[in-house]
């Protein structure tokens, strides 16, 4: 496929130029070449320095998914200048000059072809990564013009009839949303913060009905008459959630919470985001707060038991768990947290107890599939552990959480590589954010012996996560691991610059000098269930 062919050669020429094997300018002008046109007219290009698409609509540039049935790759070597307005300003979006239109057809030499609808103007140079850059068409019509076949002979242009100003109209109508949420935001803050509520005073006194008294509790989720508005964001951020859509999810979380500031419901589901994103810290942070809010409320309770064991701190995420269970007994989420801190405490009766009593209370909820599926993975029962997990998956299947975590234990527990590159695979195309997804696909790809796809996976991780010491190292061995020790050495030495005592990178870097292909080293000891990577937040 020509996305994913040019998603590779994209993460190829990044990892090139973090170690110097290339310069900025043959990076940029390599990059230029990663652009194609959809069947729908629209151009697509790579940015430089994120490595995500961006599809060009006529105005500007934007952020996008291209499709999955592109045709191949356009590039042809001129490309005349749209017929636009010398003064509209156009955005230009990372990588490199815009995608030109195809050069006009011999067959037809009075008139050139047509520019796609969609066909991005020229810019002179490679705009900065990552930001809009504004282009004066005027001052490049005398630059920019193209090279046309010896036959032909470019007629003039007629001057363009004068069009209907859209753009006034754009920012007239914007100008007008803008003024309308200033009233709405004045009238929330007069209403919320000046003493008295004059706004609801003035209509009671028109309407003759009673404001409420001033310092009215805001009532929570549990309560009846609690906001209908709060309960539907939750259930938008839950629906997101499990599509693998997670910073949507989390902004419908951060809605209903100021919606609602009284309710612990939204801060709870709001920490199991951040959990599942990586974000251990802030999760942590936001179920102390839902506690402090709910210091009653199970699920509260239940989900600090997680952020507390997925931390590190399994002695208070078992106190967590308990009290969640006090509270409420039949909550199958508060059982089947406890049951993973008892796992990761050692304590497998109690968890095994546990987690049995999340499945009876709850036989088609992931999370009890889950934990039965650790116990039984830690009991070394491979084939019902097994069938527990693909029951996970089946339960959740577009979770993209639910494939890595599967993936993990295929690649750790039951030495299967194969199957775990099925697994983070799928990770990857629900959430490509998920740093660890990519690299830990990388590593199963070595252990299947597709050291060159995992070269792929490593360096799209490190244009992700640069900071990521450890994936340089890994970079190395893929390259060593394919016989290219010349291509993996740089790799090594930089994982040494940041790193002097990284134990794979030394090793790694002396096997190479020594004409032996590096090898990855025996896995640590694992922890039982496996705890999330934390990823620092950008």
């Amino acid at each position: 496929m020509i996305v994913e062919e040019m998603e590779r050669r994209f993460f190829e020429l990044k990892g090139k130029l973090d170690v110097d094997k290339i310069t900025d300018v043959e990076f940029k002008t390599e990059v230029q070449k990663l652009r194609f046109q959809d069947k729908q007219g629209r151009w697509w290009m790579i940015g430089a320095q994120s490595g995500k698409w961006y599809a060009y609509d006529g105005m500007r540039w934007v952020p996008g998914q291209p499709p999955a049935d592109e045709p191949a790759p356009v590039v042809p070597a001129a490309a005349p200048m749209p017929a636009l307005s010398a003064v509209t300003p156009v955005p230009a979006p990372i990588s490199a000059s815009v995608p030109p239109a195809p050069a006009p057809s011999a067959m037809t030499p009075a008139t050139p072809a047509p520019l796609p609808v969609s066909a991005p103007p020229v810019t002179p140079s490679v705009p900065k990564p990552e930001t809009l850059v504004t282009q004066n068409l005027a001052a490049q019509a005398d630059h920019a013009k193209p090279a046309l076949p010896a036959r032909m002979v470019a007629p003039k242009r007629a001057a363009p009839a004068p069009a209907f100003p859209l753009r006034s109209v754009l920012l007239i109508g914007g100008a007008a949303f803008a003024a309308l949420l200033g009233v709405v935001v004045l009238w929330l803050l007069v209403e919320n913060f000046v003493p008295g509520k004059p706004i609801s005073s003035f209509f009671a006194s028109i309407t003759g009905r009673k404001p409420p008294a001033v310092g009215t509790p805001i009532l929570t989720l549990a309560q009846p008459g609690a906001p209908k508005e709060v309960s539907s964001f939750l259930a938008q951020g839950d629906q997101l959630l499990v599509q693998s859509n997670i910073d949507s999810a989390i902004t419908q979380y951060q809605t209903a919470a100021q919606l609602a500031p009284n309710s612990a419901a939204a801060l709870t589901r709001w920490s199991r985001a951040l959990a599942f994103k990586g974000l251990l810290s802030d999760a942590l942070d936001k179920a102390k707060q839902a506690t402090q809010r709910g210091a009653n409320d199970a699920e509260a309770q239940a989900q600090l038991c997680r952020a507390l064991a997925w931390n590190g701190q399994v002695n208070e995420a078992i106190v967590a768990g308990e009290r969640a269970v006090q509270l409420d007994a039949k909550n199958a989420n508060a059982r089947a947290n406890l049951a993973e801190a008892y796992l990761l405490a050692r304590r497998l009766v109690e968890a095994q107890a546990a987690a049995s009593a999340a499945m009876q209370l709850a036989p088609a909820s992931a999370e009890a599939h889950r934990v039965q599926a650790w116990v039984l993975t830690i009991q070394g029962q491979r084939e019902a552990a097994l069938g527990e997990w693909r029951q996970v998956t089946a339960l959740e299947p577009d979770f993209y959480f639910r494939h890595f975590e599967y993936g993990e234990v295929l690649r750790l527990y039951f030495n299967d590589p194969a199957s775990a590159t099925a697994e983070f695979q799928r990770a990857v195309t629900l959430y490509g954010a998920y740093v660890p997804s990519i690299q830990r696909l990388g590593l199963a790809l070595i252990a299947a012996n597709k050291p060159l796809e995992a070269v792929a996976s490593f360096q799209r991780t490190i244009t992700l996560d640069p900071n990521s010491v450890e994936t340089y190292a890994y970079l190395g061995i893929a390259f060593g691991a394919a016989n290219q020790c010349s291509q993996g050495i740089p790799y090594f030495e930089q994982t040494l610059k940041l790193n002097p005592n990284n134990s794979v990178a030394q090793r790694g870097l002396a096997d190479c000098r020594a004409g032996k292909p590096p090898t990855l080293p025996a896995a640590p000891p694992l922890a039982v269930p496996l705890t999330p990577p934390t990823i620092a937040p950008k």
